[in-house]
């Protein structure tokens, strides 16, 4: 190789290196700028709930006429309470952790509801499942931001490549879910259905068909019981206790139902589930088990229930996306209540028998959805 050919591949590696190194710096800087756009749209949303959910709050003292309220201590307690977070229960030892977990779910429901009402004692209770339902909502959109954006300070700081490329492939699908949450606080925010409520309303439809309005009570804190006959069997319906925003303790007034009946011949649960790409809004699925969403406590002790009396597990599900799931019903989600009605009504018929017990549960958020 003579001199000029030597030179030549020095300079062409010092090119080809040079490329490598602003393709790399270059990439970053376009992954930093779409990250960043993501960013400002998830602190936009998450800022325009906490201002819907102190908005909201503001009008339940107004509107009650509450006098000598410190509005700005009312502000930041809020925004703490935006900041709460759940600690799991060990799972060293798994045995009972069910039980934990209930605790700490009903500890927390109890104490946030109590502390609301203290701020606004005569506040109903819809009104303040309503708050804390936009309180929810504003906390996960608090933690979407906080998390995505750790993460991207995280690849930022060290020039991760990498980690920033895996944020940016990930975040078309967490904005689905933040379009969602933003959805649901219009919703909560005015007390209206969402696609979740769709148990809710199937349960609620029975009612009215089926049960007279005497037999409604409510042994279970936030969950009625209603009581009524279709084609000679005996229903219990269950669902959480409308219209406030609540999901009830399903699990509890079915153990109330098993004892105090002395027995059920089939338990049959409606849920709202998330469809696949592809898949009809409002489109009905059967289905053999248990149809409830969430951590799971009340999926867990309605199957060691059903288990353990040896009932049978029925599900209809209605199929619908995320964001459908946290925004307002609309029309397909309506007809698709009406199939899984029909659904239920020949379960019963088909599946259960004569003089016999079941019981319906309508599974989900029964905001805006009475009784």
């Amino acid at each position: 190789m003579n001199q000029g050919s030597f030179i030549d591949a020095i300079v062409w590696f010092i090119m080809l290196t040079i490329l490598f190194y602003l393709n790399r710096e270059i990439e970053i800087m376009r992954l930093v700028g779409e990250i960043e756009g993501y960013l400002r749209l998830y602190k936009a949303v998450r800022d325009k709930a906490l201002a819907t959910t102190l908005a909201d709050f503001k009008s339940v003292i107004s509107k009650k006429g509450v006098e000598g309220i410190d509005i700005k201590l009312v502000e930041k307690r809020i925004k703490d309470l935006v900041e709460l977070v759940f600690i799991s229960p060990t799972d060293l030892d798994p045995f009972g952790i069910v039980r934990k977990i209930k605790h700490l779910l009903l500890t927390s429901e109890k104490t946030l509801k109590k502390e609301l009402k203290s701020f606004v004692p005569s506040a109903s209770d819809a009104e303040i499942e309503n708050t804390l339902n936009l309180l929810e909502a504003t906390r996960a959109l608090n933690f979407i931001y906080k998390v995505v954006n750790h993460i991207y300070m995280i690849g930022r700081k060290f020039k991760s490549l990498w980690i920033l490329m895996q944020l940016d492939a990930q975040l078309p699908f967490i904005t689905e879910e933040v379009r969602a949450l933003e959805g649901a606080i219009e919703a909560f925010s005015k007390g209206l259905p969402v696609g979740d409520s769709v148990g809710p309303i199937v349960a609620a439809s029975l009612i009215r068909k089926y049960c007279k309005q005497e037999e409604i009570i409510e042994e279970v804190e936030n969950t009625i019981i209603a009581k009524g006959v279709f084609k000679n069997r005996i229903i219990y319906v269950i669902k959480a206790k409308g219209p406030g925003g609540t999901v009830g303790h399903l699990d509890d007034a079915l153990e109330w139902v098993i004892n105090n009946a002395g027995r059920v011949d089939a338990i049959i649960t409606v849920d709202a589930a998330l469809k696949l790409e592809g898949e009809e809004t409002g489109s009905v699925a059967e289905g053999f088990g248990v149809a409830i969403g969430g951590i799971g406590v009340e999926k867990f002790n309605i199957e060691e229930l059903a288990t353990k009396h040896n009932v049978p597990l029925y599900a209809v599900l209605i199929k619908m996306s995320e964001e459908e799931a946290l925004s307002v019903i609309d029309e397909k989600l309506y007809e698709g209540i009406e199939k899984a009605i029909a659904n239920v009504e020949r379960f019963i018929k088909t599946r259960t028998p004569e003089n016999g017990i079941i019981a319906i549960i309508g599974v989900g958020n029964t905001i805006g959805v009475a009784p």
